[in-house]
């Protein structure tokens, strides 16, 4: 049975985030993130840009990109980013996620009309250097 937000114990949003180890400034797999929103039936959204990340408003954010396709914005949803990836690099990119995870840091939580949401900050391209092309054995 499918846990549910409002359920965490906390008397806030950040409280019931913060039970999940999802605060401000920690860093956690995006595979995690994504089984969490999934689990707890909260709205996972990755900034590409900093700063707007770390001072943006989602709801703002939303409504100014509204006729943007989701791939063409600054943010994108969790599950939108990982979808796209793996349909772009179906094969190689899972085998990187599992050497070289996509650790996100958090940068707000909050909620839009009732619902819960977490936004966190994509590693920066210096940040993934690493991540390259795993090696294939023929």
């Amino acid at each position: 049975m499918r846990s549910t937000f409002e359920n965490l114990d906390g008397e806030s949003v950040q409280e019931k985030f913060a039970g999940l180890g999802i605060t401000p400034g920690e860093r956690i797999d995006i595979l995690e993130i994504q089984r969490l929103g999934q689990e707890y039936g909260f709205r996972a959204v990755l900034y590409f840009e900093e700063e707007m990340g770390r001072n943006g408003d989602l709801a703002a954010d939303e409504k100014a990109y509204k006729n943007v396709p989701e791939t063409e914005r600054p943010f994108i949803s969790v599950d939108g980013f990982l979808k796209y990836a793996r349909e772009y690099d179906p094969y190689s990119f899972e085998l990187r996620l599992k050497d070289l995870p996509i650790i996100i840091e958090v940068a707000t939580v909050g909620e839009i009309k009732g619902e819960p949401y977490m936004a966190g900050l994509m590693p920066f391209l210096d940040d993934l250097e690493d991540f390259e092309e795993p090696e294939v054995i023929e």
